[in-house]
């Protein structure tokens, strides 16, 4: 009989022996409820290679979105239309010319604070920056950011508790209010377009046009998916530094060390530790017969701490640090957004680091994550400083 259970992991204070508890359970475990993980670098690999018998499509049917989650929830060969108009509008060359921007809006965020010698990461600035730079990349106004916030929070929240009762009023509500913000900046940019990616999706002709349902369905993923796992990922990044006045100093000597750093930070303390698939046909992996229409969740937690070559598979070594990891996941389906997330991580920590170079967890905090969570992140993250 199974009794494996995935939320009994030890995860909130201490991700090491979270993912070890679950690594424990052998390369691919079958759960209490049914679900299958896939732990080791090679199942997990194994299933990104597979898109055809590992359906994202299907294993995103539960959430009940009106509209597709474009691109994730679109299995080949139509994904393939909507990633070739995309990635090229995310590629670093285009980012690029946002930089100075994006740049300003972190400085002055962190400059609300930096006078005071106190912050909380998470409410002061991890929260805010994503949805800055989502309302800015789609051409819609910062100042909206506040009430946006809300209603992702409200939806958010929600889908954690992985529950099957019927969405709260309040749910519903924030829920319709977001589609109706969103569907009238497509509308407005149907007929004044702008510089941005609203504006370039809605320009698209021909074949390669876009139905309005499709439209929407890029603008939720990356509000359901790109917002709080960017907002997580700054959490981690600057708890990891708090926790270690050498690597502040050694950023602040070296800069050219952010970089690995942030990429030994992605690897640890993934925001979006699973990710899951619904088996097409019977399929048989590391000894186990997995039948058709089975759940399989990927566990890129584990799998990322078991990758050749490291030399400290559970700590932060910046020798060993390599963007071959499965942070964004792999496959057809890598993460669109890895670089525009990689910029915002850094251009954080680089303007954090330039106001505020030294900085350590409040006194009497003991920071630690919320779980079990659709998404790994901090409650909070108190941090103190010279004034």
């Amino acid at each position: 009989m199974t009794t494996f259970e995935l939320n009994d992991a030890p995860m909130a204070k201490d991700r090491t022996e979270g993912w070890r508890f679950v690594r424990e359970g052998g390369s691919v475990i079958r759960a209490a409820d049914g679900t299958w993980l896939f732990t080791s670098p090679e199942a997990v690999r194994f299933a990104h290679q597979h898109p055809e018998i590992f359906s994202s499509a299907r294993a995103f049917d539960g959430l009940g979105s009106p509209v597709p989650l474009i691109p994730l929830a679109v299995d080949p060969p139509d994904h393939r239309k909507f990633r070739r108009i995309l990635d090229p509008m995310l590629a670093p060359r285009v980012i690029n010319t946002m930089e100075d921007l994006l740049r300003d809006q972190v400085r002055a965020l962190v400059r609300a604070f930096a006078d005071t010698g106190r912050c909380d990461v998470v409410d002061d600035l991890a929260r805010l920056y994503p949805t800055q730079v989502f309302l800015t990349l789609f051409g819609m106004p910062v100042e909206d950011r506040d009430q946006f916030i809300a209603w992702v929070e409200m939806i958010i929240d929600h889908s954690n508790n992985n529950s099957t009762a019927e969405p709260a009023p309040e749910v519903t509500e924030a829920a319709i209010a977001l589609f109706g913000y969103l569907q009238g900046y497509v509308d407005a940019k149907r007929s004044s377009p702008g510089d941005d990616i609203l504006s370039r999706v809605l320009s698209l002709e021909g074949e390669e046009a876009w139905s309005n349902d499709e439209v929407l369905g890029l603008c939720f993923l990356f509000t359901l998916a790109g917002l709080d796992t960017v907002t997580a990922a700054i959490g981690f990044v600057m708890l990891h530094l708090a926790r270690s006045p050498q690597l502040q100093r050694q950023l602040v000597a070296d800069p050219s060390m952010m970089g690995p750093v942030i990429e030994e930070v992605l690897r640890l303390e993934l925001p979006a530790p699973l990710t899951p698939r619904v088996t097409t046909e019977d399929v048989e992996v590391d000894g186990e017969l997995i039948p058709a229409g089975s759940t399989v969740m990927l566990c890129l937690g584990t799998a990322n701490r078991q990758l050749g070559n490291l030399t400290r598979p559970d700590g932060i070594d910046v020798d060993q640090a390599d963007r071959g990891h499965l942070a964004f996941g792999g496959g057809i389906h890598r993460c669109l957004g890895s670089h525009l997330a990689r910029r915002e991580l850094r251009l954080v920590v680089e303007e954090f680091t330039a106001l505020i170079p030294e900085y350590q967890i409040e006194p009497g905090s003991d920071p630690e994550v919320v779980w079990p969570s659709g998404t790994l992140h901090l409650r909070s993250l108190p941090l103190v400083f010279p004034a």
